[in-house]
């Protein structure tokens, strides 16, 4: 049985960082595709899950208790490969397996409903900074129950012989291909049985392990037994539908988990403060046209009532990069509206996002690129 808690830091930090940075912010960012509709209010926070994407792996470093909560070697329970299920109650593993055994092996089904109840508490509190700090968290942690490696004993290939596997397939490929990484929202149903969703998830992307180590033996053979563009171009080809598809449903389910902890905390409203902040946010719109555009893309903005400053347009990629300042200065009176044409040939075909802001106020809009 391998222990974790005695690897080196900067060892545990290389090998268990979940879809790795670029890959949690494209998660936590697009929680927004699937938000419910009564949380509009909370549109504001796609930024900043993106931005606090990988706070989870940065406390490893600090904090001992950290790195168990992002794994789960489900495959080291037994009967687990005949019944496909483990003992779901935190008391009951405990008392069957016992802690030292249950910690070995991760925790990330259980520190993902911790979680969820702190994140209710905070609605209730109206403690909204927290609420989004813990919200960022939820997104990695189910971020790491969507990343096959992170749920299995065989996390790097090491009984496969694929030493590696791990950061090929979550960072490097990753991060090669992340604006390949598209895919739209789904409905935002409240989550009536959450230990019982969040295991079945777990259940159900561990099938995508044979897949991952599979793809990678493939697409080295291929490559000529060497780790270079043709691997990671086959490994994409290979394993990208069913990657997008668990980036997706990562994103959804982040946006389901937070409108389920607003509920059960009674659908709280935000404080006067920030009610105030939306009085100044009335009238402030972005509109742009056509969509998708392949030269010009026409940016129509409408500024928040008795607003005097400057205003802001900016272009990020995906993984809340920026690209460009398309427009920095005075509104362009009367008829705020600008034109952006694309000339940086590293900007590709594929999503971006644009961003107005006046003052200390903002809205953000996809846009999709087709470079001709």
């Amino acid at each position: 049985m391998k222990n974790r808690l005695l690897i080196a830091v900067i060892l545990i930090s290389f090998f268990f960082v979940g879809w790795g940075s670029v890959g949690h912010r494209i998660i936590n960012r697009n929680f927004i595709l699937s938000n419910h509709p009564e949380l509009n209010f909370l549109s504001f926070w796609a930024d900043s899950l993106a931005a606090h994407g990988s706070d989870a792996d940065n406390r490893k470093s600090i904090d001992p208790t950290e790195e168990n909560k992002h794994y789960i070697d489900i495959d080291n329970y037994p009967n687990f490969l005949s019944t496909r299920r483990i003992i779901q109650d935190w008391d009951s593993v405990i008392a069957v397996y016992g802690q030292a055994f249950v910690m070995d092996q991760g925790i990330l089904p259980w520190a993902i409903l911790a979680s969820v109840d702190s994140l209710t508490r905070q609605f209730q509190r109206k403690d909204w900074q927290k609420a989004m700090l813990t919200a960022a968290d939820i997104g990695h942690y189910v971020g790491d129950g969507h990343m096959p490696l992170h749920i299995t004993r065989n996390y790097n290939g090491q009984y496969t012989g694929q030493s590696g596997v791990h950061s090929r397939y979550e960072s490097t490929m990753i991060g090669r291909y992340s604006n390949e990484i598209i895919y739209t929202g789904d409905s935002c149903q409240y989550i009536d049985d959450l230990p019982n969703f969040v295991f079945g998830f777990l259940y159900s992307n561990y099938n995508y392990v044979d897949s991952v180590l599979l793809y990678d033996i493939q697409a080295k053979n291929e490559a000529g037994g060497s780790y270079n563009n043709i691997y990671y171009l086959q490994y994409w080809q290979k394993s990208k539908n069913f990657t997008i598809m668990l980036f997706r449903n990562t994103s959804n389910i982040l946006a389901r988990i937070i409108y389920t902890a607003w509920v059960n905390a009674g659908k709280p409203t935000m404080t006067t403060s920030v009610e105030k902040d939306d009085l100044a946010r009335k009238g402030l719109s972005l509109n742009v046209y056509p969509n998708p555009f392949t030269t010009n893309l026409n940016i129509r903005y409408s500024l928040p009532q008795k607003y005097e400053g400057k205003i802001k347009i900016e272009l990020f990629d995906i993984t809340g990069k920026e690209l460009s300042k398309i427009y920095e200065g005075e509104p362009s009176a009367p008829d705020n509206e600008i034109t952006f044409t694309p000339k940086d040939r590293s900007i590709t075909t594929g999503v971006y996002i644009l961003r107005y802001s006046a003052g200390n106020t903002s809205i953000s809009k996809k846009i999709l690129y087709l470079k001709q």
